[in-house]
């Protein structure tokens, strides 16, 4: 993670991390998983139901993939976001179909643009 005041890396607690993914499932009563990873599809945090049948690699892998086809899941909504301006790590969350999640990317993009993780 680049630091703005320097070309150095910031380093991002895993505390921090779980933390932020917590702030987003609370938004979300139909919430399933949420993986952050690099542009590259490294995970570097994740948030997952004990019921849901994919990993966190796979996960990851759909935060930066073009193709909606690799989860083809009637029943769960993929929402993607860049967390950051350079556009280097990206925010995937799973939901359950539900009336109530258009109201909460509102929120989960002023959490994206209130976080200082990223």
């Amino acid at each position: 993670m680049k630091d703005n005041h320097n070309s150095h890396y910031k380093l991002v607690r895993e505390t921090e991390v779980n933390y932020f993914l917590h702030r987003i499932k609370k938004h979300f009563p139909n919430f399933v998983a949420g993986v952050i990873c690099d542009r590259n599809g490294f995970p570097i945090g994740s948030n997952i139901s004990k019921r849901l049948w994919v990993h966190e690699n796979r996960l990851s892998l759909l935060a930066v993939s073009k193709s909606k086809e690799l989860l083809n899941d009637p029943d769960l909504i993929q929402l993607k976001f860049d967390i950051d301006k350079e556009k280097n790590f990206k925010l995937f969350i799973l939901l359950e179909k539900s009336t109530q999640y258009k109201n909460g990317t509102k929120r989960i993009k002023n959490l994206i643009k209130s976080q200082d993780l990223f």
